[in-house]
């Protein structure tokens, strides 16, 4: 059995009304079948995620001051820390702050129990998701980008520098695939799966391969 399994994970989960925080709380426990130590409060707060030990942030962003608040509180928060966003139709400027933030998990509010599993999962593994509005709503973004020729430059200069071996390694992180998964796939060690990933940050001046993922979706490296 894997331990790390029957390790709870600590959990800050806010809401701005208590009926939300019952109801997501609940929600949560059952996704990570109760392999889960919940706080919750009605504003997010780095002094109370610190006094909780937590490990993720999961919130509910039901207007704009909440979103911006959870940028804000990403800015200070150690690198290590997970999160998830939930919220309705944001914007792409949003959506694109938050995964430089970062933010792993990006979902609708009305997210399901297997929604939530899989965010919480990226949260933990330090992959990114994104809810298909989001992603559909950086597509486009990226493709207005590219009438004015502005993206274009923006991937050329990534594209001369990563090997084609390289931008199948990226790509499959981007799909939340881990070292081990990804050698399988490609047919090489892991071993060389880490030394693709560390050549990886390095050509994208990325410190994480979180960061790499993100810069890989948001500069259309990665399909979405």
């Amino acid at each position: 059995m894997d331990k790390k399994n029957d390790i709870p994970l600590r959990i800050l989960l806010v809401a701005g009304s208590a009926a939300r925080r019952a109801f997501l709380a609940d929600l949560v426990y059952r996704a990570l079948n109760g392999r889960a130590q919940i706080t919750v409060d009605a504003r997010i707060s780095f002094a109370r995620f610190d006094a909780a030990r937590s490990e993720i942030l999961v919130a509910d962003l039901e207007d704009s001051a909440a979103a911006a608040a959870m940028l804000h509180f990403l800015e200070d928060a150690p690198a290590s820390t997970g999160s998830v966003a939930l919220i309705d139709e944001p914007d792409s400027a949003w959506v694109r702050a938050a995964l430089s933030a970062p933010v792993n998990a990006v979902l609708a509010r009305d997210a399901n129990t297997g929604d939530l599993q899989l965010a919480v999962q990226a949260a933990e593994a330090g992959f990114v998701l994104l809810h298909p509005t989001s992603a559909r709503g950086l597509a486009m973004d990226n493709t207005s980008l590219e009438t004015a020729g502005s993206t274009d430059e923006l991937s050329e200069g990534l594209a001369e520098d990563l090997t084609r071996r390289e931008f199948e390694v990226l790509r499959l992180a981007g799909m939340g695939l881990g070292n081990k998964e990804i050698a399988g796939r490609l047919a090489i060690s892991e071993h060389t799966v880490k030394f693709h990933i560390s050549s990886i940050l390095g050509k994208l001046h990325a410190s994480s391969r979180t960061e790499a993922v993100s810069l890989g979706i948001r500069r259309g490296l990665i399909p979405i």
